[in-house]
């Protein structure tokens, strides 16, 4: 009933509306910096659309108005949904208020696939457009999602050259523009003009334990040890954006420095990194930053992407490159002595030449100024 009510009000008001209403969700510190420069294009058209979602400061500083930070969504691994069920349910039912709410005439989702793709089945029975930006990865796990893109998104942009045509083949309305993290870097190039850290004469040994409380209370003590064993180099541990200082403490108390928002300038001017898998990864491959990939999981999430993933590499830039250009210390394998081994035996120059290469395959940057422009002209798809 409340959806019929939703589509009669919404009707109503389209009639006489000046701008459309578009709510975004954004569930991670990577995709609030593609929902920040998304709605950055989005504002250019007029007049500006009304624009209110989940997410964090670079969505917030680009003009949506955020009632709920990334923060308190991003849990990730089998336990620790396991164990946050009740309150990701609680913030499931409560984005769904909102939206019916805010009556958006369409949705933009961010990546965040548990999550947005509940919303996703809503919005389509609510007769709301909705839109996903970065796909689900159904080539690694759950291909069984593809038929829930086909049938409840108006469009999803996938972000890597090999989903479309999967995407495509499944019936799901794919459209490719080419990753926004290209955008994001020169967005950044442009925009920061000095380092957001101390000058030192050592090289610097940039350290990235991950965005998610999880992910630090694994990875920063490895990394810190990993930190003692370089000596001759500065180590600078790059904060996650938005985090509380006091995750870092462990750090600081050591006399290690954490840097917080100029992980780009960390890596740009690092002459070595340690990078949790994720989408820094792949930011570190096109900055050109030799790297080695780190990850350390519960057992019981290890255990279950063990049975259920399908790939042979977990980092972004071996999954393009389908090969590894990159050393993968994962789980057992993960300890500091063996990121310091991997760190001192590194083929820098091969890396940089696989790091060129990746660059040429994920093109341009346009991406985010054409997802923009399909999602503005929505109303005449």
């Amino acid at each position: 009933m409340r959806s019929v009510n939703y589509l009669v009000s919404n009707a109503s008001r389209s009639v006489v509306k000046q701008s459309t209403r578009i709510f975004m969700v954004a569930g991670e510190a990577s995709g609030d910096i593609y929902g920040g420069l998304l709605a950055t294009e989005l504002s250019d058209q007029t007049p500006a659309p009304t624009l209110r979602g989940w997410g964090g400061e670079n969505m917030g500083n680009a003009g949506v108005k955020i009632t709920k930070h990334y923060r308190e969504l991003a849990y990730m691994g089998l336990w620790e949904v396991l164990v946050n069920l009740r309150t990701i349910l609680s913030n499931l039912d409560l984005c769904w208020n909102e939206i019916e709410e805010f009556k958006p005439d369409a949705i933009v989702l961010i990546d965040f696939p548990g999550f947005n793709m509940r919303i996703a089945r809503k919005a389509k029975k609510a007769g709301i457009r909705v839109y996903q930006v970065v796909a689900p990865q159904v080539w690694a796990w759950k291909k069984g999602r593809i038929k829930d893109l086909a049938r409840d998104y108006t469009a999803v942009f996938p972000v890597l050259p090999f989903e479309h045509d999967l995407l495509k083949s499944g019936g799901v309305n794919s459209i490719y523009c080419g990753h926004p993290l290209l955008d994001a870097i020169d967005s950044d190039s442009e925009s920061e003009s000095s380092s957001g850290f101390e000058k030192t004469t050592k090289p610097i040994l940039a350290l990235l334990p991950g965005s998610r409380t999880q992910e630090l209370k694994k990875m920063l003590p490895l990394l810190c040890e990993v930190a003692k064993l370089f000596p001759d180099m500065h180590a600078i541990i790059a904060g996650a954006p938005g985090a509380s200082k006091a995750l870092y403490l462990e750090a600081e108390n050591l006399g290690i420095q954490v840097t917080f928002d100029s992980t780009r300038d960390i890596l740009r001017s690092a002459s070595l990194a340690v990078v949790t898998s994720g989408t820094a990864t792949l930011e570190a491959a096109l900055l050109s930053t030799p790297h080695v990939i780190v990850y350390k999981t519960s057992w019981l999430t290890y255990l279950a992407a063990k049975t259920f993933l399908h790939i042979d590499h977990i980092g972004l830039p071996n999954i393009l490159l389908n090969r590894a250009a990159v050393p993968e210390l994962i789980q057992s394998e993960c300890t500091p002595k063996n990121i310091a081994s991997s760190l001192s035996t590194l083929d820098v120059s091969s890396q940089k030449s696989s790091f060129r290469e990746l660059s040429s395959l994920l093109g341009n940057t346009t991406a985010i100024k054409e997802i923009a422009s399909h999602i503005k002209d929505y109303p005449k798809n």
